[in-house]
């Protein structure tokens, strides 16, 4: 299939504008080539380790409240520190599901294939990344029962005249 062509778009800023400029088509292309898609082999490997014991092999990832950007000021507040060197948990914690959790979802057979697989490039597809843009963009014509013109010509009148309006084509009508 051929790829299409980007539409060039025009990149205009307000100095009076609020909001940031609009990406550049480069870097809006290498951001959609950076959007990984995972949908069957994740689906795949959540199905595979349903079956066993712990239940590991959980699609979303455990949460860890100590690797979230927007609570990151409360752990630098006075006396949480001292309260997480006291428990433990002063070298990033753990998520909520315990240690094996974490240690399945960032060092197991799973997370390793996913690594491997998406840093070799094999989760993206361009088909999903395109978009809107890549839709209805290679179509092929559909003939029906009633033929190429849209309706049957087996009485002698149709076949002498299709249409009272006219045909548009050149070629033989049947």
């Amino acid at each position: 299939m051929a790829d299409p062509v980007p539409a060039q778009r025009r990149v205009t800023s307000c100095p009076l504008s609020r909001f940031a400029p609009s990406p550049s088509i480069t870097e809006l292309q290498a951001r959609e080539n950076r959007f990984i898609l995972d949908c069957v082999s994740v689906e795949r490997i959540s199905k595979d380790y349903s079956c066993s014991l712990p239940k590991l092999g959980s699609v979303i990832p455990p949460y860890n409240a100590q690797k979230d950007s927007h609570v990151k000021a409360y752990f630098q507040t006075k006396p949480v520190p001292p309260l997480l060197k006291k428990t433990g948990q002063s070298h990033g914690g753990t998520s909520t599901h315990g240690e094996l959790a974490d240690r399945f979802q960032y060092k197991g057979a799973a997370a390793l294939y996913l690594l491997t697989r998406n840093n070799s490039g094999a989760g993206h597809s361009p088909e999903h990344n395109r978009g809107h843009g890549f839709f209805l963009s290679s179509v092929k014509p559909v003939f029906g029962y009633n033929g190429k013109f849209g309706y049957r010509r087996n009485t002698p009148s149709l076949r002498r005249m299709p249409s009272p309006f006219g045909t548009v084509t050149r070629s033989l009508l049947y």
